[in-house]
């Protein structure tokens, strides 16, 4: 609703409905329609705690399906971390007292679409030509409430419960249930944003680190959850694999940042350069050659680097 307005008023600009539209998002609207559904029958039958730890799988999902989608392959730093995550989330299934086949199986089937979601938005954001940014964001959300309006229409003990809810005239209920809408689109705008702007394996990685406090609550203030030590010790070491991971990329965001006092005028020349000292075209030797002695002159400017032949081999040299 948000984005329609703001359409309307001219403050952004949405591709307009078309059946190319339809065709081009149909899958995305698909894989997160049933990603909601399964996570939320997995919801019911298993504990928070376990709900989170099982989560963590989508990780693993995500970056397999990365390397296959777009070839990409992470450092050996952040593989180690997810599998960190998941040796720990096997320890803690493993001692599972509140085991639930049918849970565990809605769990691993939202992880598997969980990863198809953030694989195929990445893909829809960063390769289609026929709808924007913001376009992917408004009618992924159009057509996943006009879809899951279809599936209630064809359950009526659903739409029956829903009319006979007893606290509809609760007015604390009501703030609660449109505070928590609010937050939803809060939410889906930034997995979009996050998706944007990163990889869908830190997106997915984001989403399991923001349950660490969900864990807690679960444990601590909801009934479901049937302590062990095993149990306990697999969730922490899943959580630790979790902050482990935002570590790397931290530290991976912050090493890829410019040097500072780098002269990035001869750089901006060569538009292949994007780091220092580092080419993106690895032919150019020589080119690499004569911007790392710009950089190393003096602020007076003094001296240029020149390509020189000194017995007989070319060089490059201040002159």
């Amino acid at each position: 609703m948000i984005i329609f307005i703001l359409d309307r008023v001219g403050r952004l600009q949405v591709t307009a409905m078309s059946w190319e539209v339809v065709r081009v998002m149909a899958p995305l609207v698909v894989i997160s329609l049933v990603n909601v559904l399964a996570g939320l029958g997995g919801t019911q039958k298993v504990s928070l705690p376990m709900f989170t730890a099982l989560r963590r799988f989508s990780i693993l999902m995500t970056m397999l399906l990365e390397a296959y989608v777009f070839g990409t392959s992470p450092s050996t730093a952040v593989k180690m971390s997810v599998f960190m995550m998941i040796i720990g989330a096997l320890v803690a299934a493993m001692s599972d007292l509140s085991f639930d086949t049918v849970g565990y199986a809605m769990i691993l089937l939202s992880d598997l679409f969980t990863a198809l979601n953030g694989v195929v938005m990445k893909k829809t954001l960063s390769s289609s030509s026929t709808v924007n940014k913001m376009a992917v964001l408004y009618y992924n959300s159009l057509f996943g409430v006009v879809m899951m309006g279809l599936l209630m229409m064809l359950r009526d003990e659903e739409l029956a419960r829903v009319r006979e809810f007893r606290h509809w005239q609760d007015p604390h209920f009501v703030l609660y249930f449109f505070l928590a809408g609010a937050m939803g689109s809060v939410l889906n705008y930034s997995i979009f944003l996050c998706t944007l702007h990163n990889s869908a394996l830190t997106t997915t990685v984001v989403g399991c680190l923001k349950n660490i406090l969900t864990t807690y609550i679960g444990m601590f203030l909801i009934s479901d959850y049937i302590f062990s030590w095993e149990n306990f010790l697999g969730i922490h070491i899943s959580i630790a694999g979790s902050l482990v991971y935002s570590y790397v990329e931290l530290q991976s965001i912050l090493n890829n940042k410019e040097r500072p006092g780098t002269d990035l005028t001869a750089r901006k020349k060569l538009g292949r350069i994007h780091h220092p000292g580092k080419l993106a075209d690895r032919s150019s030797k020589r080119e690499a050659e004569m911007i790392r002695l710009m950089e190393q002159r003096p602020p007076s400017g003094g001296g240029r680097p020149e390509h020189v032949s000194v017995d007989g081999q070319e060089k490059v040299m201040l002159v």
